[in-house]
């Protein structure tokens, strides 16, 4: 606080957080004003810090994939939860369901449903092009996010792949 460095005996009054100045300090231009301590002694949650490196790292290379495989609004989708994160305190239902999503995305989950955008746009992807190999190591790397971020949280299931099931990570 700059003005108990410059006013050493100025003292905040009980827990309501209002600064009283020293006599005299009017003289030299200050005027009492409530101040109000806006710390927080709360960390973010743990599986949050884990999403926000990942968002980091990867965030870029997943909305460019889901944007090859699903279409602008799955790579919307992927800003929209990189920004979700950055301003939380908690992983929410919704964010860790997105990522969930995001996860079946990347393994082809809803290719072979002629009704979904993502059977048209996997249609138009080489199998052999570099895009595949980055496809696989970025779903490698988020299903190993959503196996830490379960640990913490084995309360119950959500489907991640046909074939693997993972606790629920929010």
């Amino acid at each position: 606080m700059l003005l108990q460095r410059v006013w050493p005996d100025c003292l905040l009054k009980g827990g309501n957080g209002l600064l009283e100045l020293p006599i005299g300090a009017a003289f030299f231009g200050m005027k009492p004003m409530t101040f109000y301590r806006t710390f927080s002694t709360k960390q973010p949650c743990p599986k949050l810090g884990l999403v926000r490196r990942f968002l980091c790292d990867h965030g870029t290379a997943l909305a460019l994939a889901a944007r090859r495989l699903g279409g602008p609004a799955a790579s919307a989708r992927v800003f929209l939860l990189c920004e979700a994160v950055r301003h939380t305190r908690h992983l929410t239902r919704t964010q860790s369901s997105q990522l969930v999503d995001f996860h079946q995305l990347l393994t082809l989950e809803h290719v072979s449903d002629p009704d979904r955008i993502e059977c048209d746009l996997f249609a138009q992807i080489n199998p052999t092009s570099k895009f595949v190999d980055e496809c696989c190591v970025l779903s490698e790397k988020l299903g190993s996010l959503l196996r830490r971020i379960a640990e913490n949280d084995p309360t119950s299931d959500v489907r991640c792949h046909a074939s693997q099931e993972l606790p629920q990570v929010a």
